[in-house]
């Protein structure tokens, strides 16, 4: 067999567990979803097992039909999931990052007055915070920051931190903490 070929089957079978995944995750049949990507359920069955490697339009079609983009398709990252959602703005907190994932992501929505300290793990690595909307201030060791609608916030491996709901609507923000550093330095803590 040629390395073409051997690389075919493993796209194939790469993509076609992709699909099942997805649609399975979904709670579709294979002939409805067979039939909004406009093609037989055997063939998208044989896709699914990693019989047949699609063209491009038929990818396309199938990625409409599942609400899943190329990308997520025909990613090579051994990550088996990625997470999906959209971000809500009702009170709490939800935790996005996909399972697996070294990187912390939280979203965050506050009402006003209300106050907490950071909704992930503070270690090591760095701190992310986004306000997608409303008015927050951050303390990250002792500095306040005041934080608005599409603004960001980097804390470099911040010891605490906290929050505050400030204005008069709900605060829906973005949390995301990154793995240590490879090579971080003991700041002799």
């Amino acid at each position: 067999m040629s390395a073409g070929a051997t690389d075919g089957s493993t796209l194939g079978l790469r993509v076609g567990s992709r699909i099942k995944e997805r649609r399975l995750e979904l709670g579709r049949k294979l002939s409805e979803v067979a039939a909004n990507a406009d093609m037989s359920a055997g063939y998208l069955s044989s896709i699914e097992n990693g019989g047949k490697v699609p063209s491009l339009p038929v990818l396309a079609r199938l990625s409409h039909a599942l609400d899943m983009s190329l990308a997520e398709m025909l990613r090579t990252s051994a990550s088996t999931r990625l997470a999906r959602g959209s971000l809500s703005d009702r009170p709490g907190q939800e935790h996005l990052n996909a399972d697996g994932s070294q990187l912390q992501i939280v979203r965050l929505s506050s009402r006003p007055g209300e106050r907490g300290e950071a909704p992930l793990t503070v270690g090591p690595g760095d701190v992310f915070v986004y306000v997608h909307s409303g008015q927050l201030t951050v303390e990250i060791d002792g500095a306040l920051f005041e934080v608005g609608p599409g603004d960001a916030l980097h804390g470099d491996r911040p010891r605490s931190l906290t929050w505050q709901a400030t204005g008069t609507a709900t605060v829906t923000s973005i949390w995301a903490a990154a793995p240590p550093r490879r090579n971080a330095r003991n700041d002799g803590d």
